[in-house]
């Protein structure tokens, strides 16, 4: 009797250990993947040109700048700490713009693949002053490639509201950078977050979209001059995660067989 049960104990024991290690393949299978990233420390002071293509998981760079008749206009790989910028340590990807009205500088990227559900798209974002006058700076996510249909543009023109599609994000003064996130959470909604630049509330707002987001540009024109007008961008991430809805499934295939092995044990042999 006392081997009988011990035995059932033992099979008992055998149908937890299969279950534990289903949940944890499943687990396991869910994790996030870093698919793609870049950031301004694979790029010497002048190494970041039209073409460059550091990191993985992105197309080359395409930059593209002008003063206009008088003025200034580039993209750089700098320090951000004489512009005031905080928390941001000593390298990052920057551009001016100004002096003229048609002073620009544009820097352009695409993704190796659109995102897929559940992949989120990341990257810091920093300014001090704002734009001053006329002049404008932030970033556009496209769908369909650089230029094509924009999906989100987050702009900071002639004051410090920061705003989104032409809503104001609510973040208040301050020099930290921003974590912008951008999140596919269906194949028809976009899930924007971003950190404050210093005091204050995050932003969260879900935007209907009609594509994935593939590609980005980063923009400044018509700035003041100085430093502190400038603006700087970082740590650029695409993470996936891929989607748990087969994780039942595979539990319940674990578990059946070893659930009926483990009944059939406890009934003994049958006989006609």
């Amino acid at each position: 009797m006392f081997s009988q049960r011990g035995g059932s104990m033992g099979r008992g024991t055998g149908v937890a250990a299969v279950a534990a290690i289903g949940i944890a393949l499943v687990a396991g299978s869910a994790r996030a993947t870093t698919i793609a990233s870049d950031n301004a420390g694979n790029y010497s002071v002048s190494g970041w040109t039209n073409g460059s293509d550091g990191g993985t998981g992105f197309g080359a760079w395409s930059l593209s700048a002008s003063g206009g008749t008088s003025g200034f206009g580039g993209n750089f790989v700098g320090n951000p700490t004489p512009a005031g910028i905080t928390n941001f340590g000593t390298e990052a990807f920057g551009q001016f713009a100004n002096s003229d009205s048609g002073a620009f500088a544009n820097a352009d990227r695409s993704l190796d693949a659109a995102l897929n559900v559940g992949d989120v798209f990341s990257f810091q974002w920093a300014v001090n002053f704002d734009s001053n006058g006329a002049g404008n700076k932030g970033f556009n996510i496209y769908t369909g490639g650089v230029g094509a249909t924009q999906l989100i543009n987050v702009n900071m023109g002639g004051s410090s509201t920061i705003s989104i599609n032409s809503t104001d994000t609510g973040f208040v003064y301050g020099t930290d950078p921003m974590t912008w996130s951008f999140e596919m959470t269906d194949a028809t909604t976009l899930n924007v977050t971003a950190t404050p630049r210093g005091s204050g509330s995050n932003y969260t707002g879900n935007f209907t979209v009609g594509g994935a987001p593939d590609s980005f540009r980063f923009y400044a024109g018509n700035l003041n001059a100085g430093d502190k007008r400038q603006q700087y961008f970082n740590n650029f991430q695409v993470v996936a995660v891929p989607e748990p809805a087969m994780a039942p499934l595979v539990i319940f295939g674990l578990l059946v067989p070893a659930v009926l092995s483990y009944r059939k044990m406890r009934r003994g042999p049958q006989t006609d």
